[in-house]
């Protein structure tokens, strides 16, 4: 018999945990501490996951090697973060201690004590500003109520309010009853430039200790906030999708702010969803959920109609102001001039005459999507990826957006003696360009990864918006994702088209989220605004329905379809991909999967397939879709392929395990 014997996960791609003893002159070790553990030829950092109190050695058949050290008095780790963890690294298929070891700061990842970790004293310090006495309307005060009956029980509550109704007032009045209680609130929101706006909100009403937490913040300043968290000398945690595994030392109350944006998934290595996980700890911890948006996913409507999720509904503007006129443009009447219709140019003009703010949303940043030869139909393609490569006129450069590939435009690249080079389509900063020649008079920002690179500058752009410094704001999805414009009057959306004829399921969705999104950026406070949609089609039936009735009724006809197409949330899928060298490699192996796997019940698969980019970084990609009606048949057949493939798998092939994927086309 052995005395101590512990299971240990290590931060390696390993589908496994490890055992080792424990010396006696070591003493007793517990769940969530670290120690130094002898791998292979290396010394490494484990997470003790598991303690067996008496091994019989006939049962394993290898030597145990002993720990070397622990590096903790007290878990780092505690068992509700264990337990959530757990559950994620079986759920979305991905190694344990990769999941356990990614919910640590880098320091502790390193094996770094915490009694030797530095960290800011004054950063939970609290501001000593005049507080605002918050002040609800009679619809949000209703909501506020009903959810506040359930603070001491989980529930999972969805909040579907029209723009600028006002969903952070209730958020706000709701974490001020949960701290009352001396409990902890985290707010979680998709993206990083969402963080400053949702603290500045926030703090405008609570006297209390506020900290944000995302990858722009140092190493530092995030163990910082990780031990100022587990210390209790935090409130409330603002962040991204991370955030969720912070180890609240007494959470009481977790809220997603537009739960239906595709950033809360993450879409590389670790796969998880911050909205659906949130759900999973506050389901553990007992604890009510509170999700909100102007267009709520698919997924929690439909679990609204499973009375899953409560649905409270505000509909009416939070400053009195009425709901934006909409025109639509046709393309094929009104003939564009680099993107801008003679409508939406007089209706510009008309605005900027008012000494009013106008917002253009593309979706695309560069100059064009690709530069094309008039004379040989050459075409500005990636050789890496064979994805087309979007024209960046300032820079003179053309970027692959996929794999970030980078040439210069040659004057002659296709078969001509003298290329007659155009551009093809429009990005951000050809209509930039477009409507600084039109307008020279008027004060033009774009707002795009390429010009906004950091924090700082999208706050320094934000604040010159709203001070007025900024006539006509142009810019992608980054300029609609929940900011505020007060001053916007008029809205214009370039081309919608494209969002209309998707391959993707989830393509129409996604538009008409886009859509009621960026038209909720006009009119918020003073008076209603005016957006303008500019499109080839505009009889399509989702501008239709959206338009006449609502997200809502659009929605629900949406549901329907799919449910008679057999498509998510009426179906649960998985995605497996993989890429190879050589172009047969990955699709012969997916589909051996296939074959393999085509006689289990209650199963069905789609493809294999070229994925939607079917060359990346030399690589020839590959996807299979596998799905089932029953998310626990599906939970056991993608744990046996997942199995398979970790045995089986050729030596020259990358592979991933995307559960409940956003992305298949």
């Amino acid at each position: 018999m052995m005395d101590q014997v512990i299971n240990v996960a290590v931060n390696y791609p390993l589908y496994q945990t490890f055992k080792y003893s424990v010396p006696n002159k070591i003493g007793k070790v517990n769940i969530g501490e670290r120690v130094l553990v002898p791998f292979g030829k290396k010394t490494i950092v484990g997470i003790v996951v598991k303690r067996e109190k008496q091994v019989n050695k006939d049962k394993i058949n290898y030597i145990l090697k002993p720990i070397i050290d622990i590096i903790d008095d007290h878990p780092v780790v505690n068992l509700e973060i264990m337990k959530i963890c757990t559950w994620a690294s079986d759920y979305y298929e991905y190694p344990l201690g990769q999941v356990i070891f990614g919910a640590l700061p880098s320091q502790l990842k390193q094996g770094v004590p915490i009694a030797n970790v530095t960290i800011f004293e004054n950063q939970h310090k609290k501001l000593t500003a005049e507080k605002l006495e918050i002040n609800l309307n009679n619809e949000q005060n209703s909501i506020f109520k009903k959810i506040l009956r359930n603070t001491d029980s989980f529930s999972t509550s969805l909040i579907h309010g029209v723009t600028g109704s006002g969903k952070t007032e209730v958020y706000v009045k709701l974490a001020q009853e949960v701290i009352r209680k001396k409990k902890q609130v985290l707010i979680i929101v998709p993206e990083i430039n969402l963080t400053p706006q949702t603290i500045t909100r926030f703090e405008m009403y609570i006297d209390e200790n506020i900290q944000s937490y995302h990858s722009g913040h140092t190493l530092k300043e995030k163990m910082t906030t990780w031990l100022n968290v587990k210390n209790k000398k935090l409130d409330i945690v603002i962040g991204t999708r991370s955030s969720i595994f912070l180890p609240f030392k007494s959470l009481g109350l977790i809220i997603i702010d537009e739960e239906h944006d595709s950033s809360l998934k993450q879409q590389e290595k670790f796969r998880y969803h911050a909205r659906d996980l949130s759900i999973m700890r506050a389901k553990s911890l007992n604890i009510p959920i509170v999700i909100g948006s102007a267009t709520p996913s698919f997924e929690s409507l439909h679990n609204t109609l499973l009375e899953k999720f409560k649905k409270y509904n505000l509909t009416k503007r939070y400053y009195k102001t009425d709901l934006p006129k909409i025109t639509l443009v046709d393309l094929t009447k009104d003939l564009p001039q680099d993107g801008i219709s003679k409508f939406l140019k007089e209706n510009i003009a008309n605005t900027l005459s008012k000494k009013q703010q106008i917002l253009l949303y593309i979706g695309r940043r560069g100059f064009s999507h690709a530069l094309t030869c008039l004379e040989c139909r050459w075409i500005s393609k990636c050789k890496i990826c064979e994805s087309f490569m979007t024209y960046h006129k300032n820079q003179k450069l053309l970027k692959c957006h996929h794999c970030g590939n980078k040439q210069s435009i040659s004057t002659n690249p296709g078969k001509c003696e003298k290329c007659s080079l155009v551009p093809v389509g429009f990005g951000t900063q050809r209509i930039e360009d477009k409507i600084k020649e039109l307008f020279p008079d008027a004060r033009v920002g774009r707002i795009d990864s390429d010009a906004i690179s950091s924090v700082k500058k999208l706050r320094d752009f934000i604040n010159r918006a709203k001070n007025n410094e900024v006539d006509i704001l142009i810019g992608t999805q980054m300029i609609v994702k929940g900011h505020d414009f007060p001053n916007v009057s008029l809205v214009g959306i370039i081309d919608i088209d494209s969002g209309l004829f998707n391959l993707d399921f989830r393509g129409l969705e996604r538009t008409a989220q886009l859509i009621t999104q960026v038209a909720g950026r006009s009119g918020r406070k003073n008076e209603g605004g005016h957006v303008i949609i500019q499109t080839r089609t505009p009889k399509h039936p989702l501008l239709d329905i959206l338009l006449s009735k609502g997200y809502e009724d659009f929605a629900m006809k949406n549901l329907n379809d799919r449910k008679k197409a057999n498509l998510p949330p009426y179906t649960h899928l998985c995605l497996v991909r993989m890429s190879s060298s050589k172009k047969i490699t990955a699709f012969n192996f997916l589909d051996e999967i296939k074959c393999l796997f085509s006689e289990q019940k209650s199963i069905f698969f789609l493809g294999p397939a070229d994925a939607p980019i079917p060359k990346k970084n030399n690589m020839y990609v590959h996807q299979l879709i596998v799905g089932s009606k029953n998310r626990t048949v599906l939970r056991k057949i993608t744990q046996e392929i997942r199995q398979y493939i970790t045995k089986k798998k050729p030596y020259n092939i990358k592979w991933s395990i995307d559960v409940d994927p956003i992305d298949l086309y």
